[in-house]
């Protein structure tokens, strides 16, 4: 029999996994599951609720006999009413959600709520991509890149790589002086002539994966004092305060907090250290520091709060 009880399921779906929890109203945690990718334009449809169905059939034998009164999904690429609506119809299809207020929208929600454990604020993105999302006490949101690595994903590690990989032509032809990071990239693409070069850039135009990777050698040779290396940075980092100003100014914050998510973001790094200097220079009153909860923890408080 159903514990009487209230339980809340939340859901972070990415390009690369799903992650649902399932909390009581404590927020004590009862399950998690993880799965395959459920971003909705990353997979088709019908592949994201497969996935989010595992990891919601697997959170509740993990917790028999609950009943799910709320549920929040925060999955990559819906980008309004029509998505979440659409997502909805399919999600109370699903065992144990029949009855549930269930919410949908884009995974920058709970990634915010987990950052700030559901407090107003800037989260902050600084990953593979990039993005800033803001929610005063009044409840108003503001969001600011975020739409497509093909827009540059600034300030991000694609970003980075990106940036590098523009050096490395300038300095192949004395547009630059070479650096050890600019040696460095020439070496590890092995380039050795001007149809090496074309074919490279040919080849990494879509890899976004592969290009992110070179953010390692720009941070590893800004420690070193590579000024191209640093070059790359300051331009990175200036993009990202500008994310960090459109919220502020967009919004009404009296909590002056910065959650920052994302591997490269909390690097011990040039990178890291650079961002939270001009963050600083802006508005010395923020206080930034790394997300407090996963974005799946996020989605639970979120659900809590439907």
């Amino acid at each position: 029999m159903a514990r009487s009880v209230s339980m809340y399921l939340g859901i972070d779906g990415g390009g690369t996994k799903t992650k649902a929890m399932l909390v009581d109203q404590n927020m004590r945690v009862l399950a998690v599951s993880e799965q395959g990718p459920s971003s909705i334009r990353t997979v088709p449809i019908e592949v994201s609720i497969q996935h989010i169905n595992q990891a919601i059939q697997d959170c509740r034998k993990q917790a028999p006999d609950t009943e799910i009164t709320g549920v929040f999904a925060g999955l990559g690429d819906v980008t309004g009413a029509e998505d979440g609506a659409m997502v909805t119809a399919h999600l109370r299809q699903l065992a144990g959600l029949q009855t549930a207020n269930i919410a949908v929208k884009n995974d920058v929600y709970n990634a915010h709520a987990g950052a700030l454990e559901g407090a107003a604020g800037i989260a902050i993105i600084i990953g593979t991509g990039s993005v800033a999302f803001g929610v005063d006490e009044q409840g108003r949101s503001h969001r600011a890149g975020g739409y497509s690595y093909k827009e540059g994903d600034l300030g991000s590690a694609y970003g980075l790589g990106k940036q590098a990989l523009s050096v490395l032509g300038k300095a192949l032809d004395n547009r630059v002086s070479a650096s050890p990071l600019t040696d460095a990239l020439k070496a590890h693409f092995n380039l050795s002539s001007f149809m090496d070069v074309v074919a490279m850039y040919d080849a990494t135009y879509t890899a976004r994966t592969e290009v992110a990777d070179l953010a390692k050698l720009v941070t590893r040779y800004a420690k070193d004092g590579d000024p191209n290396a640093l070059a790359i940075i300051e331009t990175a980092t200036d993009e990202l305060l500008l994310m960090i100003k459109a919220v502020d100014k967009s919004l009404s914050l009296e909590n002056k907090a910065i959650g920052i998510i994302g591997s490269l973001g909390n690097a011990d790094s040039p990178h890291r250290d650079r961002f939270i200097a001009k963050v600083l220079a802006y508005d010395a009153r923020f206080s930034l520091f790394p997300a407090k909860q996963d974005p799946v923890f996020g989605a639970c408080v979120l659900a809590a709060k439907s």
